[in-house]
């Protein structure tokens, strides 16, 4: 059940380049202003369904779906019942396109099914899946190549040739799933509902995701030549990366201080005085977001109308002077300490503690911006 999280993907990649180069324009013009700015700039993004697809998946029961085509569900529904599947909830979701997903299990293969519709395409959609005792993932599905790379555990075999518009294409996937399976071990999981199998198998697909970093510059580009677009160039490429390194970074991240806080023996003060001004780096963490918080707090004197003899602002020359830095060295967290060198007293980092899982990280308290003793803020 992997293949519609890359659909989800290629109907949102090509909006997503184009509110990006919206943000970084506005985020050159409106610099002073970066981190309220952005907070409310990400919230409209999301709300038009310009993030990536999440790192995890939440299902929503549906009682009454209102399907496009009700009476092509209720045929699929009653040739998927013929093949051996039962009904096993209904449900809807945002990933971040709007799906509406009818799940299926067959205690006799065993294996389950989904049947998709896709409201952005108007688009349903049907696949088989069963898993092996080695963890190979094998799908049959009706959804086309999108130019996206698979995990190793996952064995697509696509029948595009199928438009679902007879019964009888039903039992041609089925079969094709029997043929595949054959003389093999499978994992038995019908004992588990529908949405727990689905959702955990989201889950081990992102996080192969998260290792990778987001999608490649191959991926982008393949994405790009199957929809008919021109090859994007590499300053798209890079836009098209930055939404999946900006929600790995804060997924992990958020991951991380929920674990370090609750295995950190703080008094009820210290805790209060530590929560906002934890700053946790790791080795997924957005270079560019800690750049631009760095930039800012560096250059937070100085007059951002005002420009060097050279044409560039203090805030533009600094942001060049700490990604050189980054760049240089071998990892994000070789980066970082590097960098925090930058800082003026009183703007000083401080290394708190790190920890080993559930990932590798340091954790800093940046500067108390609301210290009373503090002249500088």
């Amino acid at each position: 059940m992997l293949t519609i999280l890359y659909v989800a993907l290629g109907v949102i990649l090509g909006f997503v380049v184009l509110i990006l180069l919206i943000w970084f324009w506005l985020k050159y013009k409106f610099r002073k202003f970066t981190s309220k700015f952005a907070e409310e700039l990400a919230d409209a993004f999301k709300n038009a369904g310009g993030f990536p697809p999440p790192l995890r998946i939440d299902l929503e029961p549906m009682d009454e779906p209102e399907w496009t085509d009700a009476e092509k569900i209720e045929m699929l529904s009653a040739a998927l019942k013929e093949a051996g599947y039962e009904p096993d909830g209904l449900y809807e979701t945002y990933a971040p396109v709007h799906l509406k997903i009818q799940g299926f299990k067959n205690r006799n293969l065993p294996g389950f099914a989904a049947l998709y519709e896709i409201d952005q395409i108007g688009a349903i959609h049907l696949e088989l899946v069963c898993e092996l005792s080695n963890g190979t993932q094998i799908s049959v599905t009706t959804i086309a190549d999108d130019g996206m790379d698979h995990p190793e555990f996952s064995r697509m075999i696509r029948m595009v040739h199928l438009d679902l518009s007879e019964p009888e294409q039903v039992q041609e996937l089925y079969n094709r799933m029997r043929e595949e399976t054959d003389g093999k071990t499978l994992v038995d999981q019908t004992d588990k509902k529908f949405e727990e199998v689905f959702k955990k198998s989201w889950a081990r697909s992102m996080d192969w995701r998260m290792e990778r970093g987001g999608i490649t510059t191959a991926e982008i580009i393949r994405a790009a030549e199957i929809n008919g677009q021109p090859t994007p160039t590499q300053e798209e490429v890079e836009l098209a990366k930055y939404p999946w390194k900006e929600q790995i970074d804060s997924f992990i991240t958020d991951q991380i201080r929920k674990s370090y806080l609750k295995n950190t023996n703080m008094s009820g003060d210290e805790w209060e005085e530590t929560l906002d001004r934890l700053v946790i780096i790791h080795e997924k963490s957005d270079p560019t977001r800690l750049i631009s918080e760095l930039a800012d707090i560096i250059t937070y004197d100085a007059d951002l109308d005002d420009n060097e003899e050279d044409g560039e602002d203090a805030y533009l020359k600094m942001e060049y002077q700490l990604k050189a830095i980054f760049d240089a060295e071998a990892s994000v967290m070789d980066g970082f300490r590097k960098a925090i060198e930058l800082l003026p007293p009183k703007k000083e980092y401080t290394l708190h503690g790190s920890t080993e899982t559930p990932w590798r990280s340091e954790v800093y308290l940046s500067p108390n911006f609301y210290d009373e003793d503090n002249d500088d803020f």
